[in-house]
């Protein structure tokens, strides 16, 4: 995988962004347009755990620092694809996207509002995050 981040904690290596990059080379010179989402807030459902506090509460632990981040959820795809598709002048194009900005505390206050759970974060350096596996 390609090498995303050179860091002292050691490299960050994200293969599915290397082959979302590789596969724009067959769509070359096809009237295409390319919608690159942020990070799915869905993949608190999967990919990133909510891990079960001993006080009932829920914790996620990410690298992900104090400041806004770009989030997608992934309902708001359609709808963006959607405008993308009825706008003719976006062919070519490569479209960044986002359904909210903002700090991975801040979302986590909304997830506990959504839910009705405590849900907190816990911001940790790359190389603790890296020697978790």
């Amino acid at each position: 995988a390609k090498v995303l981040l050179n860091h002292p904690t050691g490299n960050m290596k994200v293969p599915h962004f290397d082959a979302k990059n590789r596969s724009h080379a067959f769509f070359k010179g096809l009237p295409v347009t390319f919608l690159c989402t942020s990070c799915f807030v869905e993949h608190f459902t999967s990919f990133f755990s909510l891990n079960k506090q001993g006080d009932g509460s829920y914790q996620f632990t990410l690298p992900l620092g104090e400041g806004p981040i770009a989030w997608t959820i992934l309902e708001d795809v359609g709808k963006m694809t959607a405008g993308i598709l009825e706008r003719p002048e976006m062919i070519g194009q490569t479209v960044g996207s986002a359904s909210l900005h903002c700090s991975a505390a801040e979302l986590a206050a909304q997830m506990s509002k959504a839910t009705n759970e405590t849900i907190t974060y816990q911001c940790v350096p790359w190389g603790t995050f890296a020697a978790f596996g």
